[in-house]
């Protein structure tokens, strides 16, 4: 790129983009800018870490699609937008929902595209209940853009999605939302490697929202589960005691019986229940090295048909992990392969494939080359 295409798609002068390869200091906003036309992050182009390349053409358009939309919205760069009805947009803010959990990247960045900027328009330009409803879209929307910058690793894109959203549904006083963003916070500080942070996130939250003993609001039970499960994840990979990870986990199988069912609040983000509950355990199980309460869990999980593509993929994935540790190579690769056909795009974006594949290419090389060519994902052997 010149640096007048640059410029022209982060938004900001040929002098900014000129003061930056300089070595001149630019303000945060204009890093995100830049970060998000490169389809970058703000850590690589100051040199603090590599540039991230699995992501395809498409998939880059669409992170410099989400970044304009995200930044822009939230800076209320909205003068020509001429936005939809309110109840499209909510229609809108589901469907971008549902591409995000099939992975499709590219189709959710062109929703976002529109979504973010129109939603902004109806929230500046609404008051009373429609204002609020605006905001719920708004938040909603910059918590799947969040998910989804974060599995494309960009996570300053990530972490200004999730700011954004808290501060939209704090100011309607929307402190379910305020919570649900919380527990994609201590997420994506788990994915990130900041399990003792993730754990402090998510246990502050799920303080403040902890519900009743009589409590059968769904919206209420999901968001808890959602963040006492992610508490115990984190706690389970170094970020508390092992014994705090199983406390927490042991509320969430709590909660998830009082729902009954899979639920997702306002049928935004992970679906949390039973099934849910269970697939979670069983990866805290690998992590403290349970084994024998990982099959037990592998054994009995049924997961309903309607869950997301991406957490069944997850839960093969922790499948075909398990079954490495107890030297059941073939099972392994089955699970493996199964997961690279079902769900090849999220699969690229992940790391645990690429574990599961190096332990099964000790044992059977050809299998992971066959299985890598079939799926056309890079599984690293």
């Amino acid at each position: 790129m010149t640096q007048e295409q640059l410029a022209e798609s982060a938004g900001v002068s040929v002098g900014t983009v000129r003061k930056l390869e300089q070595g001149g200091t630019l303000s945060l906003p204009f890093l995100l800018k830049i970060a998000g036309a490169l389809g970058t992050d703000v850590s690589t182009i100051l040199g603090q870490q590599s540039p991230r390349r699995g992501m395809d053409r498409d998939e880059r358009s669409a992170v410099r699609a989400m970044s304009a939309a995200v930044h822009g919205s939230a800076m209320g760069d909205i003068d020509h937008v001429e936005p939809g009805p309110l109840d499209g947009l909510q229609a809108a803010a589901r469907r971008a929902d549902t591409l995000l959990w099939v992975s499709d990247y590219p189709e959710l960045g062109a929703v976002l595209s529109r979504l973010l900027p129109e939603a902004r328009a109806v929230y500046d330009a609404s008051t009373g209940e429609e204002r609020s409803a605006a905001a719920g879209v708004l938040a909603d929307a910059y918590q799947t853009a969040a998910y989804a910058a974060n599995l494309l690793g960009q996570r300053d894109l990530s972490r200004a999605a999730l700011n954004y959203g808290r501060t939209t549904a704090l100011s309607v006083g929307d402190d379910l939302r305020a919570a649900h963003l919380a527990s994609t916070v201590a997420w994506v500080s788990l994915r990130d490697g900041q399990t003792k942070y993730g754990v402090q996130v998510a246990a502050k939250a799920a303080a403040a929202t902890e519900p009743r003993m009589s409590e059968t609001d769904p919206d209420l039970l999901s968001v808890y589960g959602q963040l006492v499960t992610n508490a115990a994840v984190a706690a389970s990979r170094g970020g508390a005691s092992p014994d705090t990870a199983r406390d927490w986990l042991s509320q969430a199988h709590a909660v998830a019986a009082r729902i009954g069912r899979e639920h997702a609040r306002g049928k935004q983000n992970q679906p949390f229940g039973p099934a849910y509950a269970a697939t979670q355990a069983m990866s805290v199980a690998i992590a403290l090295g349970d084994t024998a309460r990982a099959l037990r869990l592998a054994e009995t999980t049924t997961l309903p048909d309607d869950m997301p593509l991406s957490t069944r993929a997850r839960w093969r994935l922790d499948v075909a992990l398990l079954r490495t540790q107890t030297r059941q190579w073939d099972t392994a690769a089955d699970e493996l392969e199964e997961v690279c056909m079902m769900a090849p795009a999220w699969v690229r974006h992940q790391a645990l494939p690429g574990v599961v594949a190096a332990k099964i290419a000790d044992y059977n090389v050809s299998r992971v080359r066959r299985i890598a060519a079939m799926a056309r994902v890079p599984l690293g052997v």
